[in-house]
């Protein structure tokens, strides 16, 4: 048994304008909380792993972040225990939306 306690902060998503990009490490999590969870109502949120960090974002509802942060995050649990995680991602904001892919 594995007990994992956690107490994340909820990081407001970085990328705000075109031309915005960065390095999240690996997609772990991709997830929604209801909104009486939550303070601020429903919250879409995407966790990444690098290294020794763990970091929980809240995501805008965009179509083409969410498509590509679940390919990798599907990737990841298909490769997870055989040839190991390969989906940490850098993501670009540009001004048709969101670009997901390897760094």
């Amino acid at each position: 048994m594995h007990i994992i306690e956690q107490k994340l902060v909820v990081r407001d998503w970085p990328l705000k304008k075109p031309g915005d990009e960065m390095f999240f490490g690996y997609v772990v999590a991709v997830g929604v909380f209801p909104g009486d969870w939550s303070l601020e109502g429903e919250m879409r949120f995407a966790d990444f792993a690098y290294h020794n960090e763990y970091t929980r974002y809240r995501i805008p509802s965009d179509e083409s972040l969410l498509k590509g942060l679940l390919s990798y995050l599907s990737a990841n649990l298909e490769m997870c225990g055989d040839v190991g995680m390969h989906g940490k991602v850098w993501v670009k904001l540009t001004e048709k939306g969101y670009e997901v892919d390897l760094p």
